[in-house]
């Protein structure tokens, strides 16, 4: 799962169950946890063995008989030759230059966990290789040792090898666990942990139980990621469903939250279907409106919240200052009273949307950007909707 997690675009955070096909041995993890040498990752000891996988600036890096792993600053590579350009903390930029090794039948393409260098965080199924053994093996479980967490290795040889985590990585008691999040979730709102189910293991929080909203979830998850020591947190937390609220109401309520021009997005859809609101836009590259998912989850009766963004390279869209012009000048007449018109360039032509309160009204506002902007080229995708 290591191209998914960490170089899928998946965010930091999200809960795995990593399954052993063999034994049914079961494992939690965190998107992002268990990436090698991630460049977000800076301050991990995470390495590649050289010879025995590709190198890209930026990776820790071992060699034979080194006190501690480098980083790659640049890598080189001819016929038979390769260059690598590694520094350490504190120390001038060193290079290493031998003949090219070529592995025609890789193990674990994606790196190798460096042990006992670095252990913290590897998990079922990691290759590794370690450093004291000069041999090569795979991680096959986690076990307690009284206090102490301990990493499983099986080594090529069989041999089975037990590693202690460092005292900084250990797991706090699952007590002491519980009784801390239950004290923060009490912070966010009085009787608030009353209503929650707080578990743990292995470093890693599990909550159950309901919320008026998801914007209260989210903040209870907020909260316990930033609790110190923790692996992560599971967040099994339901909304309650208002059977007061219709669907019709909470999309009316989404709509009005995304007719807004404070909002960089357009071509924009709302469906609601028994409290779970799936929301679709586009948005220029590199402004995503942050803003919108925070204000979505505010609504009260939204039991789930789907959003899909997509992201529309700059040089695709146009006419910006006009289409702001624009919209401006239509807010100004009373004759579109209690309506939103939004005009987008994009594809060579002038999106139109938003809501308007009657027919008169939606062809008076397409008339008008037909006006303004000097073109017939005019897509309608404005909603009638009674004020």
């Amino acid at each position: 799962m290591e191209e998914h997690s960490t170089y899928g675009g998946i965010e930091r955070g999200i809960p795995l169950l990593c399954v052993c096909t063999h034994c049914g041995t079961f494992h939690v993890a965190f998107s992002q946890e268990f990436a090698f040498c991630h460049k977000d990752d800076e301050n991990s000891e995470y390495a590649k063995v050289y010879g025995h996988n590709r190198i890209f600036p930026g990776d820790w890096l071992y060699f034979e008989g080194a006190a501690r792993p480098c980083i790659v600053k640049s890598f080189f590579q001819s016929n038979d030759r390769e260059v690598v350009v590694y520094k350490r903390n504190g120390l001038p930029d060193e290079k290493y230059e031998g003949p090219k090794i070529s592995i025609e039948h890789e193990v674990a393409p994606e790196g190798y966990r460096l042990l006992p260098a670095q252990c913290v965080l590897t998990l079922l199924g990691d290759h590794v290789y370690h450093v004291i053994r000069k041999q090569f093996g795979i991680a096959v479980g986690v076990v307690k040792d009284e206090t102490k967490d301990k990493l499983v290795v099986k080594m090529d040889d069989g041999l089975i090898v037990f590693m202690s985590y460092p005292r900084y990585a250990e797991n706090p008691p699952n007590a002491e666990v519980i009784s801390v999040v239950r004290k923060q979730l009490e912070l966010l709102s009085n009787g608030l942990s009353e209503d929650i189910t707080v578990e743990a293991g292995q470093g890693i929080v599990y909550l159950r139980g309901f919320v008026d909203s998801l914007a209260t979830k989210r903040a209870i998850q907020t909260k316990v990621n930033s609790i110190a020591g923790l692996r992560g947190c599971v967040n099994m937390v339901r909304v309650r469903k208002n059977s007061k609220v219709s669907d019709e109401d909470l999309e009316k309520s989404i709509w009005n939250v995304m007719d807004d021009a404070a909002h960089p997005i357009f071509k924009y859809g709302v469906k609601v279907k028994s409290g779970a609101a799936k929301v679709t836009f586009y948005y220029e590259d590199e402004v995503y409106p942050d803003e919108l998912k925070s204000r979505l989850e505010s609504i009260p009766g939204i039991i789930s919240l789907n959003m899909h963004g997509t992201a529309i390279l700059k040089e695709n869209l146009g006419k910006q200052d006009l289409c702001r012009r624009i919209m401006n000048k239509l807010a100004s007449y009373r004759f579109l009273k209690n309506s939103f018109v939004h005009v987008t360039y994009v594809g060579k032509r002038f999106l139109v949307e938003g809501r308007v309160t009657n027919i008169i009204q939606r062809e008076f506002a397409l008339l008008a950007v037909a006006g303004f902007a000097r073109s017939v080229a005019v897509g309608n995708r404005l909603r009638i909707s009674k004020a």
